[in-house]
């Protein structure tokens, strides 16, 4: 891999990235001298090598596509040619059949190229994200291997030589490079087929729009031809800036050394390339004039953002943004060791007396923190809850205001009455929201005048801003669900034709989808705190307690395209509410609501903005910058002037160059939710049939194995075994662990066996036979031994591959046996994401070459929970061997008992989420010998040797309660669920989410946990753990 730099299709952060170029130059500097492997050096150094280590290589010139296809004097590949071979088809039918025959081959070409685009192409960069596996294929198949490839190899090389040309050297660059090449060839056979296919769709429908008057078709056509010349110079000026690397998804195959400006089509829309970039889908339908190619355009495109969604956005966010929890935890572990190597040099009595002085003061001292950040208040309908008095009194609200009057509507009649009635409801909501709450805002920006109410009337500022919160919200939704009452009074469609019925329908709801996306990036970008307007009731952090750590003006997200996008599409909605109801009456409606709010946004945010950012305010936003310096080019002079930078004031913040807003992503990956639901449902409910017909099927496999009686599984002692003193085990006692504690496993197995075994751990009912395996694993699963070919597919803080050989013997297997084998010792362990992570009894089940036959099952073992006195004693060092004991903890200090029962708690909690925050760092190291007694192991030699390390991130209480400063929604429902176990109060995985966000210690939830233990200790019929 190279040396790696951001680089992305989306807006870049070129500071970040040269200081991620220096850091690696130092790193190499730093890991001079040691060998590739890291033999003979310190195990801490050897982790920091296998995570710094990375191959440079000088990035080969690729050719364009269109002229390397199309240019009769460019060699052609293979590829090449069925690609032309596939083009031509097309043509050929869209010149031979009929009408009605060609419509219907065509449409089926798109929709075939299509899917493959986006469901083809997009699970093949899934798979390359997530494990690695297009290169890990070619790895294993040895495809690109001198020595293993054979003719496939040779046909492959002079395949990529003719098409990169003399200057390309297939020796000279990784084998992530050349299958990106290959990949290359694939993208342009199914792009230009989909192109082909959606141009000669487009040809069978020409001339079929029936259009009133003549200058109807020309302005419908003259439109069409717009927007696709508008297409073609976004497409071309989004490949000036990516180039060929990231326009081919380069970035999920290696990373380069790269210096981008995002600078014009990147500063107009989001992801250019997947919104605006097929404009001209919507030109092609304008042209035609036809109703199926517009929807087939539609269709195609919420493919794309779908593709978007799924496949690219989740890739930038771990790529460039915040990498998997994994990788923090493990780069957060190995600066740790680091450190500590290097404190060790310096005084260590001086660091000793400042890090005693350092935790005497964190124990002195606890944040206070409001209710708002464990209980977050109501956003819209965010965070509704039922059982709050204010949630339920806007509900009421809202019911008896829209309700009622439809009731009225339905029963009685009066729909005259009832139209006027909604509509003068909906314009004192509208006055309300923006002219009484505009001059009040107003007033608090100049005069503070709510805060100086409520500090009058014993509140403060706090208090103040809550209040203000609960009514601007009130407001907003009023204002939303009286508008929507009077659109459905309106809806009138009688006769009309069905297919402007249809249109209608759909362009009104693709407005208030956009309006959804706009608000959603409105609220990431600023979250609580900005969205309502909360630096008019704060200056800095230490006023409020949602405020940001800096109050600064970022133009991040859909601010890089909009300085005030609220006030230009903020109400698309109500427009597409228009289109629906097709009302005059609601259009009119929606045109006075964005007058009203073009009015607050100008008399109330621009002067607070302007007296409180002052310079920092951008007078252009990135669309007017980009209209303007595309008409200086056209033109040839400056016509435009770009006020930020004459003014001396271009003080944009280099945020402004980061990512552009994802919020279309996750709109849209919102869908795939209810989706998995479904499939996951209907796969229980043919889990019995399944079962029957497995049994009939799959255990033929185990017909043909030798020695199936050398097989075995036997759990190890954890940490329960170790609190009861014992030498040994009980026969027959039932063998248990606590929850999140590792678990380690002893197999057995002939050294013939195949590498692609694997252990998956299940509930025990979970399977119907014994024979095979009918239930997914979930994650929770190791392989026993695998090999080169499997080890290619691991990234980091994998726990599948925890697992190596311990030994080898020779035994005689089976009684008709007639001689000795060899048989391997090896040792799993399930840690971290290989473990279920919740209360109940388990087994463990060994499955033969990756698939679900089983060879051996282990015994039932339970997973439970331990006193509140036994957590930090017995889960600290769950991982230490079961012949060494662990050292009881050091008595603290006396201290009043609040006190201490508090610090009990907080270490309990600290171990607790250590266990949840926890991954496991795998890692191989080759090596010519085996691990036992004599050095070796007979008939191992080569084998890769995988070391495995269960890495905990936090260190002490004060640490926040998060990783990376996000709580993922997977951890804190594991946190939750041990919360709940362990100390027998329930939160929700949102509230701990929330917490986190605005930066919760351990210490500060193990307070909330000890207030809500008081709280229920008084009522509950049954004794909570201590």
């Amino acid at each position: 891999m190279a040396v790696r730099k951001r680089l992305s299709k989306k807006a870049g952060d070129d500071s970040a990235a040269a200081v991620l170029a220096g850091r690696a130059l130092a790193h190499e500097e730093l890991l001079t001298g040691r060998t590739p492997d890291g033999k003979g050096a310190d195990p801490d150094l050897i982790l920091l090598l296998l995570l710094l280590a990375c191959v440079a290589f000088t990035v080969p010139k690729t050719r364009d596509m269109l002229q390397s296809l199309f240019n009769p004097a460019t060699p052609k590949t293979t590829f090449d040619m069925v690609t032309l071979a596939t083009l031509s088809m097309h043509l050929a039918v869209a010149l031979a059949l009929p009408l009605a025959a060609r419509r219907a081959v065509l449409m089926a070409a798109f929709a075939f190229w299509r899917l493959c685009y986006n469901g083809g192409l997009g699970w093949i960069l899934s798979w390359q994200s997530s494990r690695h596996g297009l290169v890990a294929l070619f790895k294993r198949r040895g495809w690109l291997d001198p020595g293993r490839g054979g003719w496939v190899y040779v046909w492959l090389r002079r395949e990529l030589e003719a098409k990169m040309g003399p200057a390309y050297s297939f020796e000279s660059v990784p084998i992530e490079f050349n299958v990106w090449l290959l990949y290359r060839q694939l993208v342009d056979l199914i792009l230009l087929n989909d192109f082909a296919a959606y141009f000669f769709l487009c040809s069978c429908y020409l001339g079929s729009a029936s259009d009133a008057e003549p200058w109807h078709a020309f302005l419908r056509i003259a439109g069409g031809l717009t927007l696709l010349a508008f297409n073609l110079w976004v497409k071309v000026d989004a490949h000036r800036v990516v180039k060929d690397y990231a326009w081919y998804w380069g970035d999920f195959f290696f990373l380069v050394e790269q210096s981008l400006t995002f600078d014009g089509v990147f500063e107009m829309a989001p992801h250019p390339m997947y919104s605006i970039g097929y404009a001209g889908y919507y030109g092609g339908s304008l042209i035609t004039g036809s109703y199926t190619i517009f929807y087939a355009s539609l269709a195609a495109h919420m493919l794309q953002f779908l593709f978007l969604s799924l496949v690219e956005n989740p890739h930038i966010e771990k790529t460039y943004e915040r990498p998997p929890l994994a990788v923090q935890v493990i780069k957060k572990s190995r600066t740790r060791r680091l450190s500590t190597m290097l404190a060790d040099i310096s005084d260590s009595a001086g660091d000793a007396a400042a890090s005693t002085a350092v935790a005497d003061n964190c124990k002195a001292s606890i944040r206070e923190r409001p209710t708002s950040l464990w209980h977050p208040e109501l956003i819209v309908f965010k965070n509704f809850d039922l059982f709050r008095a204010s949630d339920v009194l806007i509900l009421l609200l809202l019911v008896y205001s829209v309700g009622v009057p439809l009731g009225v509507r339905w029963l009685i009649g009066h729909s005259q009455l009832v139209f006027a009635y909604a509509v003068a409801q909906c314009i004192v909501w509208i006055l309300f929201r923006t002219l009484v709450l505009g001059a009040l805002l107003r007033k608090q920006s100049t005069s503070q005048l709510i805060t100086r109410w409520y500090i009058k009337h014993g509140g403060d500022g706090e208090e103040a801003f809550s209040s203000w919160r609960a009514v601007y919200n009130t407001a907003t939704i009023m204002t939303y669900g009286s508008f929507g009452l009077v659109a459905l009074v309106a809806y009138h469609w009688g006769n009309a034709d069905i297919g402007n019925l249809v249109l209608f329908h759909t362009l009104g709801l693709l407005l208030i989808a956009f309006h959804v996306w706009s608000s959603r990036s409105v609220y990431e970008t600023l979250g609580d705190f900005g969205w309502f307007y909360g630096d008019f009731f704060a200056r800095d952090s230490s006023m409020l307690s949602l405020a940001p750590p800096d109050i600064k003006l970022y133009y991040t997200g859909i601010y890089r395209y909009l300085n005030n996008p609220d006030k230009v599409i903020g109400q698309a909605a109500f427009y597409g509410l228009a289109l629906i109801s097709r009302s005059w009456a609601v259009f009119a409606l929606a045109l006075f609501l964005q007058a009203c709010n073009f009015l607050f946004s100008s008399y109330v945010e621009t002067p607070h903005m302007e007296k409180i950012y002052g310079t920092q305010i951008h007078r252009d936003s990135g669309i007017v910058r980009t209209v303007k310096k595309a008409v200086n080019k056209g033109v040839g002079q400056a016509v435009f002037v770009d006020e930020d930078c004459s003014n001396g004031t271009d003080t944009r913040d280099s945020a402004d160059k980061l990512s552009e807003s994802s919020g279309v992503a996750g709109l849209l990956a919102s869908t795939a939710k209810p989706v998995k639901d479904m499939l996951l449902e209907t796969k229980d409910l043919l889990s019995t049939t399944t079962a029957r017909l497995a049994e009939k099927t799959l255990p033929a496999e185990l017909t043909n194995l030798d020695h199936m009686s050398a097989y075995s599984l036997k759990l190890m002692p954890g940490a329960a075994w170790r609190a009861s003193g014992k030498g040994a085990a009980n026969k027959g006692a039932k063998t248990v662990y606590y929850l999140g504690e590792s678990i380690r496993v002893a197999w057995q197995a002939p050294a013939s066996h195949s590498r692609r075994d694997w252990i998956g751990m299940y509930p025990v009912t979970a399977n119907f036979s014994d024979q095979i395996t009918t239930s997914g694993s979930k994650g929770c699963y190791v392989y026993t031994h695998p090999d080169d070919n499997l080890l290619a597919e691991m990234v980091v803080g994998d726990s599948v591959f925890a697992s190596s050989v311990t030994g080898v013997t020779r035994a005689r297997v089976g009684k008709n046996s007639s001689g000795m084998i060899e048989i391997l010792r090896g040792e799993a362990l399930f840690s971290s994401s290989a473990l279920p992570f919740k209360v109940g009894t388990y087994e463990l089940r060994l499955h033969h070459g990756g698939t679900h036959a089983v060879l051996v099952q282990s015994k039932p073992f339970e997973i439970t929970t331990c006193n509140l006195e036994s957590i930090v004693q017995l889960l600290r060092d769950d991982n230490a061997p079961a012949a060494e004991s662990v050292p009881e903890p050091v008595a603290a200090p006396p201290t009043d008992a609040e006190a201490n029962a508090l610090e009990q708690l907080a270490q309990a909690l600290l171990t607790i989420a250590n266990k949840a925050f926890a991954v496991t760092d795998s890692h191989t190291v080759a090596s010519s010998d085996g691990l036992d007694t004599d050095g070796q192991i007979p008939g191992l030699r080569g084998d890769v040797v995988v070391q495995t390390d269960v890495v905990e991130p936090l260190e002490s209480v004060q640490d926040p309660f998060s990783v990376g400063e996000v709580l993922e929604e997977k951890q804190a429902r594991r946190i939750g669920y041990a919360i709940k176990e362990y100390f027998g109060v329930e939160f929700a995985s949102d509230v701990l989410v929330h917490a986190a966000k605005h930066g919760a210690t351990v210490q500060d939830v193990a307070k909330r946990i000890l207030e809500a233990k008081q709280a229920l200790s008084a009522y509950s019929s049954t004794s909570i753990k201590p």
